[in-house]
């Protein structure tokens, strides 16, 4: 079922032969107080019965807004019946067919205009109407489909609030519509963006096997760089947008080896992106997964500090990505006849059983820590303010409980572990810069 829009004005004879071109099962005439008459002479001489076609009559023909509004009521009208709208803008005063158009994209119409082949079919020496006789439908491409804007500003819109997959799907659907290798060569870049900094968002160092994530950022500068097309219109568009995807490289070669697997030195990379990654969350409203984060920050600071000091056992590090003490150099921090390391049962467990290694939780992370002189730790382990929002993750849904965190719980725990890790890592404002995700602004 096709239905036919026509902004109508004072001339009949281009929208008698749009309608007689299409054939449609319905018309909506478009008009202005003075071109209603004009719109049922058309429909009976057009032989449109009068169930058939309709009429909305813009007010103030001289106004983009109402033209915009009564021409978006028509076509929801017509969506919910027909499967095929074709807009012809032909008649009508150039506000209302502005307003016509403006209301048409996006909506997966298809538009037209009755022109000429050439001014010989024009009056007024080729600037007027066209003559009778001289009409040709002349089709028209959306230009939002033809540049896929619509499709690029929902990515870009989704790629700043970090939903990466609703981003993909749009610039998968950008590329396929276009016909410019320019719009298309922009749009599989914006495909690689979202691919990369959705596996950075998920705490993914590589893709695949072997190609770990500042690879895959390098692999982009230089496509960005090769190409005057792309990095002219993001610079000129985006300024911000290459130097934080340079830094962003800069970053991971910090955080990343050659292998991804993690290294001692890495360790304290992981702060400042785990903090900014509670921070994106906050930013979603996702408050119980940011809150989850930051319990995790606020161990991995006792962690980063713990290895720093070389008792952190570097093969599990290493091979398992995990945090395990080694009994032999935790032993070598005290004097023989300390008994402290005992009020720790995970020690006390190890040397009984002959391990060689130990793991610790959060609490009795701090513990040690604070055994081993550690100020800051002294300091955590009295914070009744810390340890009060701490626990209620504990109580959270993404926890041991069924209760919901408030924004307010969210960012109050984000400052207090913020100044932890300010202290452990005096630094870590500098490399959450750097670790931050660009956006299309």
């Amino acid at each position: 079922m096709k239905a036919l829009i026509l902004s109508c004005g004072g001339s009949s004879k281009p929208l008698l032969f749009c309608i007689k071109h299409y054939q449609p099962d319905f018309i909506y005439f478009l008009c202005s107080n003075d071109s209603v008459d004009i719109a049922r002479d058309i429909a009976e001489e057009s032989n449109i019965d009068k169930d058939n076609f309709a009429i909305k009559v813009v007010s103030n023909h001289q106004s983009l807004e109402d033209s915009f509004a009564k021409s978006r009521e028509i076509i929801l009208e017509l969506q919910k019946e027909y499967g095929e709208i074709h807009v012809d803008f032909t008649g009508g005063t150039k506000p209302m067919v502005s307003g016509l158009v403006l209301a048409a994209i996006g909506e997966e119409c298809t538009y037209s205009y009755v022109g000429t082949e050439n001014i010989d079919g024009r009056d007024k020496q080729g600037l007027g109407i066209v003559i009778d006789g001289f009409e040709q439908i002349k089709n028209q491409r959306d230009p939002y489909d033809v540049f896929a804007v619509m499709e690029f500003n929902r990515g870009m819109d989704f790629f700043n609030k970090y939903q990466f997959e609703a981003a993909k799907t749009n610039f998968t659907q950008a590329s396929e519509k276009l016909e410019s290798e320019n719009l298309i060569e922009l749009a599989n870049l914006y495909k690689e963006l979202v691919d990369v900094y959705q596996l950075w968002d998920k705490f993914k160092n590589t893709k695949g096997k072997k190609l770990t994530l500042n690879n895959i950022f390098n692999n982009i500068l230089k496509l960005i760089c090769n190409s005057d097309n792309i990095k002219n219109h993001l610079m000129d568009n985006f300024p911000d947008f290459i130097p934080q995807i340079r830094l962003n490289k800069e970053f991971l070669d910090l955080k990343l080896s050659r292998e991804g697997r993690i290294k001692p030195e890495n360790v304290k990379y992981y702060l400042p992106d785990l903090l900014n990654n509670s921070l994106r969350r906050i930013e979603e409203g996702k408050y119980d997964d940011a809150v989850a984060r930051l319990y995790r920050s606020i161990e991995l600071i006792a962690q980063m500090s713990l290895t720093e000091m070389g008792i952190i056992n570097k093969n599990n590090l290493w091979g398992n990505a995990g945090f395990s003490i080694n009994v032999l150099d935790v032993e070598s921090k005290f004097e023989l006849d300390d008994d402290s390391l005992y009020s720790l049962n995970d020690y006390e467990k190890a040397k009984e059983n002959g391990n060689t290694t130990f793991g610790l939780a959060l609490k009795n992370s701090y513990i040690l820590l604070s055994y081993l002189d550690s100020q800051f730790a002294k300091d955590y382990l009295n914070d009744d303010e810390i340890q009060y929002n701490l626990r209620l993750r504990n109580v959270s849904i993404l926890a041991h409980g069924l209760k919901a965190i408030s924004r307010e719980n969210a960012e109050n725990l984000y400052s207090q572990v913020f100044k932890y890790a300010k202290i452990a890592f005096p630094e870590i404002e500098k490399y959450m810069e750097m670790s931050k995700f660009p956006k299309f602004e």
